[in-house]
């Protein structure tokens, strides 16, 4: 069976920490960030024999994106990274959280990153 997904509120959505995959290679050109998905492990090899699938994939993300990507270092929660959006491009608090989810829900379903819940002080 498949995982059980708790409804969390947005409160404690704001508070997670995204981290990026240790998976994932990545490097800044100019104002892009190149993200590389390197699978190595013997599915991606028999795919890649069946059906000249390369073993790996390179993902451009735009200057907002990589912005985001670098904040997800596991220190910033949703909430900080909001903030930062809002700011460097002034957005408004629901343009920045409407937009974060978006991205962060895509870059979670494909593996790029992970959810830490924020530590209890």
């Amino acid at each position: 069976m498949g995982q059980e997904r708790r409804a969390i509120s947005f409160r404690e959505w704001s508070q997670q920490r995204p981290r990026r995959s240790e998976e994932v290679e990545w490097q800044q050109q100019d104002e892009l960030v190149v993200l590389c998905l390197c699978r190595s492990d013997w599915v991606a090899r028999l795919l890649r024999w069946l059906t000249s699938r390369p073993l790996y994939r390179h993902i451009e993300l735009d200057e907002i994106g990589g912005f985001v990507w670098q904040l997800c270092d596991g220190t910033n929660t949703v909430a900080d990274i909001a903030n930062a959006l809002q700011q460097r491009y002034q957005l408004s608090r629901r343009e920045a959280f409407a937009s974060l989810a978006e991205f962060l829900d895509q870059l979670h379903r494909r593996g790029l990153i992970r959810w830490e819940e924020a530590k209890k002080e």
